[in-house]
């Protein structure tokens, strides 16, 4: 599928990302995640993917979004950091695609099932299993839209000291959505891990 240059110019007026350079390609392309000057789009490309870059490339721009994400030179030898950071950038990037009325492609872009099985059976380090199920928690850029999600429904059946703690470390992180609160958060919660 052969990604149109309307579709693309609707996305770049709806999101918003900022002053940005367009640089169409045909081969295997993305953006830098230094880059937030131009966006290099593979016209082959699916289109959520090239919304996501142009998501992507607002959450650089914006500083309000950016002092969510990013890793400040305060937090740059912290662990989890780099982790921490790369969630919270797709969860911001998901909540930017709602916001823009691409909630159906972002909805389609959920694997319940892998968000599941890290809730279930992820890494034996919580604070790593818990980012690994942040980056995956796209109800959770629903709710930080002020839209419904479906976690009650998703995690039915599942149970456990860890799936209680992720629960309640999301729930902290609609109010203090920033990677200090997250990172300090997480060393609270899991303090004997």
């Amino acid at each position: 599928m052969v990604i149109s240059e309307e579709f693309i110019n609707e996305a770049l007026s709806r999101i918003k990302p900022g002053e940005v350079l367009v640089i169409y390609v045909d081969d295997q392309s993305s953006l830098d995640i230094e880059d937030v000057v131009s966006i290099r789009i593979n016209v082959n490309d699916d289109e959520y993917s090239i919304l996501r870059l142009i998501a992507a490339a607002k959450a650089h721009n914006d500083p309000v979004l950016m002092s969510k994400w990013i890793i400040t030179d305060e937090l740059i030898n912290r662990k989890y950091s780099r982790a921490g950071s790369l969630a919270l950038l797709s969860r911001i990037i998901d909540y930017i695609l709602i916001e823009s009325g691409y909630d159906g492609y972002v909805a389609r872009s959920f694997n319940e099932q892998e968000f599941r099985r890290v809730l279930i059976n992820g890494s034996q380090d919580l604070k790593l299993r818990a980012l690994e199920a942040l980056g995956l928690d796209v109800p959770f850029s629903f709710r930080m839209a002020n839209r419904t999600d479906d976690i009650d429904n998703v995690i039915r059946g599942l149970s456990g000291e860890f799936v209680s703690k992720y629960l309640d470390l999301r729930s902290y992180l609609l109010n203090n959505t920033a990677l200090e609160y997250l990172l300090n958060y997480l060393d609270l919660l899991f303090r004997n891990a």
